[in-house]
C-alpha cells in the first residue's frame, strides 16, 4: 500500500476495531445495540462528533483520547472475546490469574492504540460511508460493510466490520475490523504468538502493558505497520 495512504488505512483500522462490554454510559445506552448496522452508524457519527467539538481540549492535553475512546468505542465492543481468540490455543494454557492480566492489558493497550490512530483525524477531511444494512434478524454474526473516504482524490479504503451477538437478545458488539483485506484480529493474533515464543506471557502481559503506557502525541508519524506486526 502507498505510503501516502497510510494515515487513512490507520483511521480505518480504528473506526471500529472494538475489541467488550464495558458499563454503559448514560450516553451510550441511547445506541442502539438491537441493530448492528444502526449501531456502527450512530457510535461513528458521535465519536467523530465529539472529536471535533473537544478539539480544543485534545490539542492541550493529547492523552484526552483515551478517554474518549474509552466511553465511546468500548462499550460496543467485545475486547475480552478479542483477547481470548489472539490467545489462541495458548488461552487455555494460563491460569485465571494470567487471563484476567492478559485481558486486562489488551483492553489498556487498545484505548492507546486507538487514541494513537486517532491523532491522525481530521474532522474536515475525513468521512466514513456505510453500505446499505442488511438482513440480521435471525443471525449471529453479520458484516457490516463501509468505506473511509478523505478529501483530496485519493482512492477510499474498503472496511468490513465483523460483528456479533453473543445470544438472540443481547447486543450487537464488534469484534474485528478487515481493512483492504487485512483482518486485524488475525495480524494481533500473529503478534501474540510471536511474543509468548521469545517473551513468555508475563512478558507479554508486560508488552501490552508498556505499550498502553506511553504518551499520545499529536504529531506521531504513525505507520500501518505499528499496529499490524
Amino acid at each position: 500500500m502507498r505510503r501516502m495512504h497510510q494515515p487513512l488505512m490507520l483511521l480505518a483500522m480504528a473506526l471500529c476495531l472494538f475489541i467488550a462490554p464495558a458499563m454503559q454510559t448514560v450516553q451510550a445506552e441511547e445506541i442502539d445495540t438491537s441493530n448492528p448496522f444502526k449501531l456502527l452508524e450512530q457510535v461513528s457519527e458521535r465519536m467523530t462528533k465529539r472529536i471535533a467539538e473537544e478539539r480544543e481540549t485534545i490539542e492541550a492535553n493529547p492523552n484526552y483520547l483515551r478517554e474518549i475512546m474509552a466511553q465511546e468505542l468500548l462499550p460496543h465492543s467485545d475486547y475480552q472475546f478479542a483477547a481470548r481468540a489472539v490467545m489462541a490455543r495458548n488461552w487455555g494454557r494460563l491460569n485465571e490469574q494470567q487471563q484476567n492480566d492478559f485481558v486486562a492489558a489488551f483492553r489498556d493497550y487498545l484505548v492507546t492504540t486507538y487514541a494513537r490512530v486517532f491523532t491522525q483525524y481530521d474532522e474536515n477531511k475525513h468521512r466514513i460511508v456505510f453500505a446499505p444494512a442488511g438482513s440480521f434478524e435471525n443471525e449471529r454474526r453479520v458484516t457490516v460493510r463501509a468505506q473511509l473516504i478523505e478529501e483530496g482524490g485519493r482512492p477510499p479504503i474498503r472496511i468490513e466490520f465483523q460483528m456479533q451477538r453473543r445470544n438472540p437478545q443481547a447486543p450487537w458488539m464488534a469484534f474485528d475490523l478487515v481493512a483492504e483485506g487485512v483482518s486485524m484480529l488475525n495480524a494481533q493474533r500473529s503478534e501474540m504468538e510471536a511474543s509468548l515464543r521469545q517473551n513468555g506471557i508475563e512478558g507479554t502481559i508486560q508488552l501490552l502493558r508498556d505499550r498502553a503506557a506511553v504518551e499520545i502525541d499529536l504529531n506521531e508519524d504513525l505507520d500501518v505497520s505499528d499496529f499490524t506486526s
